[in-house]
């Protein structure tokens, strides 16, 4: 299988990773949000303990965002900047994606949500690494940047950023450095064949 084939593999699943991300989070929140619950213990300083946002429509769907704690921003107050952050989401049946970050500033207002430092996302086989993730659902785009790695079974992608348009669903793949490339390694025997802890 050729290195081109490969890229538009990794292209379909990113598409469809967040395509579920945008549907489920953004598209839904208008009309079918019908429990919003914000579940935190406060101190007596700016800092909040133990935060817990969840989202949840009709259908049983769930964003659910937590952090051992945060600060509320001065300026915005919808914003709050969260340390040592965990996501789900959970959709469909039995589906979920999972986000880990040590950082992160969530909008309770719209989701917009910026992951920063030692993220990482994984849905099923799929798993993406990198120092930035941001979903901004209000302007229908994700980015990842920053020593982006992206892995299955089979595939290994390096980058330094991938962009995705949540409304046409392009997906572009690309490196700060135009004269450095996309790395792509695989596996030779080809996609029929199981493979559990690879490592490469």
């Amino acid at each position: 299988m050729t290195k081109k084939t490969f890229l538009q593999i990794i292209l379909i699943s990113l598409i469809i990773f967040f395509t579920y991300i945008f549907f489920y989070i953004y598209l839904k929140k208008d009309d079918k949000i019908v429990e919003r619950e914000n579940i935190n213990k406060e101190t007596k300083t700016d800092l909040i303990t133990d935060i817990e946002y969840l989202s949840k429509d009709d259908d049983g769907n769930t964003y659910i965002i937590k952090a051992k704690n945060g600060i509320i921003d001065n300026e915005n107050q919808d914003l709050i900047h969260l340390k040592d952050v965990k996501a789900e989401i959970n959709f469909d049946v039995n589906k979920k994606i999972f986000i880990t970050a040590k950082q992160a500033t969530y909008n309770n207002d719209n989701f917009d949500t910026k992951f920063s430092e030692n993220v990482k996302l994984s849905h099923n086989y799929h798993n993406l690494e990198s120092n930035n993730i941001d979903l901004i659902f209000s302007e229908n785009y994700a980015k990842l940047f920053g020593n982006v790695k992206y892995m299955n079974n089979f595939t290994k992608l390096l980058a330094d950023q991938i962009e995705v348009d949540l409304i046409s669903r392009k997906t572009k793949i690309s490196m700060y450095d135009k004269n450095n490339k996309v790395k792509i390694k695989h596996k030779n025997d080809g996609l029929n064949q199981k493979i559990q802890n690879k490592k490469f």
